[in-house]
């Protein structure tokens, strides 16, 4: 399920011509075209796909771009900040190896294209699908081979075992370390407010479960701090037709907190496209233990108490699953004593590693709602 874009393409290509005399230097005779807008494209942003043309101290340029545009109305997470995801992709793309698009310039201007935005490079490559799953149906199974899937599981895994080691004083960075979201502790303040705005005053008792055990079994050693992504896993990244990793995607998560943030996400969505949906592990694809032990053998570390990060990945799910129930019940998609806010995937999945009972009824999720 994603909900639908509401950009007008003709309005869009008048204003992304004023965006790009206002923030590219140098540039004159610029012209837009071939707009596309997907239908949909998530529970977040919306995106712009384009061409266009200018010139640039006197020489012609001809760029394939996209704009990613901030939710102006109702959207999955109470904020977002696409300044620091600009600051994070550019620093990324500058001083690292991690792949990410080349970033062309961030814009607060909200008369333009009615919320901030960002516009890069668009990248070649194909991603694989939520809905969807790719771990039902798609380019993943359907043309890979079982060597082909662990070839792109380990092309994706290193990456991020890459972002893992940025320096983020050397790139930059170092100032997200004092963010208010930042560390452990951080993290566990932001997704606690982000749940009670997003439950908008509903009772779930399974989430609420989930941070009770959260806080009552915190870990002493929450292992390594780097900088992470937030949204890791396969289906936010972009593949080459070599299976090499062309772009990492989706930075609204980012934040400076234990590595083990990303790998138990990273785990716990693919136990979500599996195990949650009943569809089985793709051949090819590593199982939990050796996803584990390949990470840490790509970074060199050990990740201490990772069940907990897991529980707290269930958590995180199914609150974005409950604010995306209501979102889709406000938007007329699903009728109002729909139970997806409570009962869906991640909170059977949550319910069952805290050994608690289980939203009664059968689960229902956002993949297929169209």
């Amino acid at each position: 399920m994603a909900l639908s874009n509401t950009t007008d393409p003709t309005t869009a290509a008048r204003a992304l011509e004023v965006a790009i005399r206002r923030n590219v230097a140098n540039v004159e005779e610029v012209a837009v075209f071939d707009v596309e807008i997907p239908q949909a494209s998530g529970l977040s942003n919306e995106t712009v796909l384009f061409a266009a043309t200018w010139t640039e101290d006197g020489l012609p340029v001809e760029r394939r771009l996209v704009a990613r545009i901030q939710p102006s109305g109702p959207a999955v997470f109470p904020r977002y900040d696409f300044a620091l995801e600009f600051d994070v992709m550019r620093a990324l793309q500058l001083h690292s190896a991690v792949p990410v698009p080349a970033m062309l310039f961030q814009s607060d201007d909200t008369e333009l294209l009615g919320a901030p935005f960002m516009v890069m490079e668009r990248v070649e490559g194909r991603v694989p699908s939520d809905d969807p799953p790719f771990t039902a149906q798609g380019w993943v199974l359907d043309e890979l081979t079982s060597e082909d899937r662990a070839r792109l599981c380990e092309n994706a895994l290193g990456t991020l075992a890459t972002l893992h080691a940025v320096d983020i004083d050397a790139v930059g960075l170092g100032a997200m370390a004092d963010h208010q979201e930042a560390g452990l502790d951080g993290q566990l303040a932001f997704w606690r407010a982000t749940f009670d705005w997003a439950a908008d005053g509903d009772a779930n008792p399974t989430v609420e479960a989930g941070f009770a055990w959260l806080h009552e079994h915190r870990p002493a050693d929450a292992g390594p701090t780097v900088l992470t992504w937030g949204d890791a896993r396969i289906g936010n990244m972009m593949f080459a037709d070599d299976l090499s990793v062309a772009a990492v995607l989706d930075w609204e998560m980012v934040a400076v907190a234990p590595a083990a943030l990303d790998v138990a996400w990273w785990l716990f969505l693919l136990r979500h496209h599996t195990e949650g949906i009943g569809a089985p592990l793709p051949e090819g694809f590593p199982d939990r233990e050796e996803t584990i032990a390949r990470y840490e053998e790509l970074t060199g570390t050990s990740l201490p108490d990772l069940h907990w990060f897991e529980v707290f990945a269930a958590v995180r799910l199914a609150s974005l699953m409950h604010r995306a129930g209501n979102l889709m019940v406000a938007a007329g998609l699903l009728p109002p004593d729909a139970p997806m806010k409570l009962n869906n995937p991640a909170s059977q999945l949550l319910a069952r590693l805290l050994g608690v009972d289980a939203p009664a009824g059968t689960a229902q999720s956002f993949i297929g709602n169209r």
